[in-house]
């Protein structure tokens, strides 16, 4: 069995604001192995984002604070490091691929630049020492003529080669874990094959793990061995990715899959299944369970109390009254 490289347990992280708190993540707990890729999927909304900040610390304060919890990484809880100490491991040991490469990479500043400030950084290279690494990282992720490139700045690339910089940038100091959240946003399904296919041979070649955040079930199916549900701030349902796809076991998640668009379906010209209702504020979020009031099999329960987060399975857990 993969140990664990990181462990995150009951973390909680709330913003306050003038209309009272939101808790973004409440009580979020689970494991990421060595080599291995852990999916986070749900909807816009649903904490994912917040919990990858909340693993680096990136959580803007005010407003935002993280209220609980641990997170374990090589033997310490990074909640606790100093910020020079977590300095020491952004970017280098935990690095992270934000959701909108456009924004992302400084206009201002050539491609190479931006790539090797984080490798002088972290490894203590010379400037030229580091350029040539940056032309290195961008033939690893497929970039052709890197040694043109590099004296690039963002605007002369396409989205899918911005994306590509920002995989190397993540993976320039040969980090232990990559976080991706939402990797394939605003790329073509073409560029979006090519990005996942690159994450899953670097993963193998620089044997990081990966937490994958999507809102895309079909992303989770192809990349993720183990996937989380997320759902306004909690943890819906957590297993392997085999048992959230043939043996589902809360209301979302079966709502998720079946919102897929499926093949013999589309021949029939049926109408894809959308799940009723929005996610709710988490300013606003009603009593019992989160999803109650969009979930087709909510009974009074439901409504009254919130439900634990039940083990039904080996390794498999789902917040819904249905196991209880």
């Amino acid at each position: 069995m993969n140990s664990a490289l990181l462990t995150v347990n009951h973390l909680s992280t709330y913003f306050y604001t003038q209309a009272g708190v939101a808790k973004a993540v409440d009580d979020v707990s689970f494991r990421v192995k060595e080599g291995k890729t852990l999916g986070i999927v749900g909807e816009s909304g649903s904490g994912k984002s917040v919990t990858a900040l909340s693993i680096l610390r990136l959580i803007p304060s005010p407003p935002g604070k993280i209220a609980a919890g641990e997170v374990i990484f090589e033997d310490k809880d990074i909640l606790k490091l100093s910020k020079e100490e977590m300095r020491k491991i952004r970017g280098n040991k935990i690095s992270m691929i934000f959701q909108e490469p456009m924004t992302s990479l400084n206009p201002v500043f050539r491609i190479g630049d931006q790539i090797a400030e984080t490798i002088r950084l972290h490894q203590g290279l010379s400037k030229k020492e580091a350029l040539r690494k940056s032309m290195e990282m961008l033939r690893l992720v497929g970039i052709p003529s890197p040694q043109k490139r590099v004296f690039d700045y963002p605007h002369q690339l396409s989205g899918g080669m911005r994306q590509r910089v920002m995989i190397a940038m993540a993976l320039s100091c040969r980090p232990k874990l990559m976080i991706a959240d939402e990797p394939t946003t605003a790329l073509d399904v073409t560029i979006q094959a090519q990005i996942l296919y690159l994450m899953q041979k670097l993963k193998e070649e620089i044997k990081t793990s990966i937490i994958l955040i999507t809102h895309n079930m079909g992303v989770i199916a192809e990349t993720a061995q183990d996937v989380i549900v997320m759902y306004a701030g909690k943890i819906m349902e957590y297993a392997d990715v085999e048992n959230i796809f043939d043996n589902p076991q809360h209301p979302y998640t079966e709502s998720l899959l079946e919102s897929i668009p499926r093949l013999d379906e589309i021949e029939k010209k049926k109408r894809l299944r959308v799940i009723p209702g929005i996610v709710p504020s988490i300013l606003n979020l009603p009593p019992g369970c989160k999803f109650n009031d969009r979930c087709e099999k909510a009974f009074a329960r439901c409504f009254q109390e919130e439900p634990s987060l039940f083990l039904i399975g080996q390794n498999h857990y789902a917040r819904c009254w249905l196991h209880g």
